[in-house]
Order: C-alpha cells, then structure tokens, then sequence
C-alpha cells in the first residue's frame, strides 16, 4: 500500500514507518537531506501547506503525525499547526482519488481536565483545558471527524521512548521532569498516589498507528494508545526511580536527596508562585517545565485501551529504566528543553 505520512521527522515518525514495512511510505519533509532513510520511505520536499501533489493518483492511506507539541507556546502559534495544518492535509486526502483511510494521530489529553474514566470515542468539547496544546489537538481531531473522509484518530498516550535502548529523539516535559526528580530539584508535586501516569514506548505507539492502518475493519473512529488499567500510579512510579536512583548517584545512596512530597493541588499552587516571586532564574525554569506535565497527575483518568495490541507493550519498570539511562548518558550534561 502506499502510504502517505507526515511528521516523520519527529519523535515517532521513523518508529511508525519502521512499523509499517510492508508499505511503501511517502514522507513529505522540509530538508530531505536531513531525513532518516529507511528501505520503505520515499522521501520529498514538502510540508503540510505543500504536499506533493504527484502523489495524488497513488496514496492509499495518510497517517497525518505531525503536531507542534510545545505545551506553552500561544493557542494560535499551536492552532496555525495543528489545527490549520490538519485542515490542510484533510483537503489534500480529498484529492487521493485512491484514499482507504485518513488515520490521524491525536492524544489522550484531549480530555482535559476530565477525570475518571476516558472512553474510546469522539469527546464533547471538555469544560477546561489545561493547556493550549490540548486544546488546539482537539479541535484538530474534531476536524478529522467531521471531515467526512474515512478516518480514524488514534490518541497516544505519553510516550516515553524506546522499549529497546531507552532512545529519546525530542525530550520533552516527562524528560525534564524526570531530570529536576533526579537533582533532587522538585521537592513536591501534585496529585495522589494512586494517580494513573500512563507512559508507553515508542515502539507500542508505532504498533498502534499501524493496527489502525492495517485493520480492513475500523472498530472505532477513535482507539488509544494507552497502558489503561496497567499504567502505573504515582507512588509507585516514584518508588521505582528511587530504587534506580540510589544505583546512579550518591546523593540518593546517602539520603541527601529524596523523593518529592506528593500534595494537594492549592500547595503546589503555591509553591509554584513563591518559586515566581524568588527570582531564582534555575528554580523558575524548573517550575516552567513541570508546569507542562504535572498539573495532568491533579485529573487522574484511565484511559479505555480496548483496541491496543497487548502483545506490543512492554514493562513500565524497563522502559523507565532505559529512558533514564539513556537520558543520563546522553543529555544530562546539558539541560533538557521541554518540548516533546
């Protein structure tokens, strides 16, 4: 089948075309040059404004990937990707005279705010956003589903990295956090510890996107790619990079630095604001960059995972183990940006 995907150079863009070999994979990028070359990708020039028009006659199906992810940016800086790039390729799937299926990679938090358990289909606009990336990736998904093209949207949970080597192509907020826990920089956060923290592998989202490509029957207009009721709690999740902590570093080892407290919503709130008023430039940024990840553990949810391919996912303890070693050998010698 020809296959027509964007974003394939970001964070999940070679693992889905790795996935999909079977395909031949059309990859519209911006410097081709620079672009992963796999056996089954062709890569062209192009972007979400201008997609290759040649290929019209000969795409079969589009997984639309590409997203601007940076939590904090302006609404209409993410909506001018999102929301206005989706429409683009909507209308480009349009002029495939060929097209079996638009699958459109969206995320579990279009819930927002929501609470409690998020099942597996379109959503009603929620009460409240978190943050701006949510809200223009809902409105992206709701575009694909009134689109009237056959489509489905596969929301992905967080995706940590590899399964197999721990490989993070674009750290993102998780990462950071991740690095300020390990400091011993983040002396509280918010939630509970029974908090859900649903963190997947890239390898598990690739399989998820290519079962929805390769499903001759769509289920649902949505599915996650999420561990649902297997993801890890807060507290647990700690306890686990405590123990690989105290492996890596002496501070840990001799009880120098510790866990952070786990508290209710209005202390954080708190603390984030004396962290505003202390004109600590480090403390501040790391404020900023939890602020992009940790508000979500306040609104525990369970994500339905009815049609994800069990086989695919792998343990949370290993995939977290390998994420931290990877990022400790590779990138803390430098801080890590908060954009996945």
């Amino acid at each position: 089948m020809n296959i027509l995907l964007t974003g394939y150079t970001g964070n999940l863009g070679p693992s889905i075309a790795a996935a999909l070999g079977g395909h031949r994979i059309i990859v519209p990028v911006r410097n081709p040059a620079a672009a992963p070359h796999l056996p089954n990708v062709t890569v062209v020039a192009g972007d979400l404004q201008h997609l290759p028009e040649f290929f019209t006659g000969e795409v079969e199906m589009i997984v639309h990937g590409a997203a601007q992810t940076g939590f904090t940016l302006p609404l209409e800086e993410l909506r001018a990707v999102n929301v206005a790039g989706t429409q683009s390729v909507l209308d480009y799937a349009r002029r495939c005279r060929r097209l079996k299926r638009f699958v459109h990679v969206s995320t579990c938090f279009v819930c927002g705010a929501a609470s409690g358990n998020i099942p597996e289909t379109p959503l009603e606009r929620p009460a409240r956003f978190i943050n701006g990336y949510e809200e223009s990736k809902w409105e992206a998904e709701r575009a694909v589903l009134q689109s009237g093209l056959p489509h489905q949207s596969v929301r992905l949970s967080i995706v940590a990295g590899s399964a197999v080597d721990g490989h993070v192509r674009r750290p993102g907020a998780l990462h950071s956090t991740l690095l300020w826990v390990y400091r011993g920089l983040i002396p509280m956060m918010p939630g509970t510890a029974d908090s859900p923290v649903d963190i997947i592998s890239l390898e598990f989202a690739a399989a998820c996107v290519a079962k929805a490509v390769n499903n001759a029957q769509v289920p649902s207009p949505v599915v996650h790619a999420a561990l649902g009721d297997r993801a890890p709690r807060l507290g647990e999740l700690l306890k686990h990079l405590e123990a690989l902590f105290r492996e890596e570093h002496r501070g840990w080892q001799s009880g120098n630095v510790s866990l952070p407290d786990i508290v209710d919503g209005e202390t954080f709130r708190l603390f984030e604001q004396s962290a505003k008023q202390s004109g600590d430039v480090l403390f501040q940024r790391i404020c900023q960059d939890a602020q992009t990840f940790l508000p979500g553990l306040l609104h525990p949810r369970v994500y339905a995972a009815a049609n994800t391919p069990a086989e695919a996912a792998c343990d949370w303890r290993e995939l977290t183990t390998r994420v931290f070693r990877y990022l400790k050998i590779n990138h803390w010698s430098k801080p890590v940006r908060a954009a996945a």
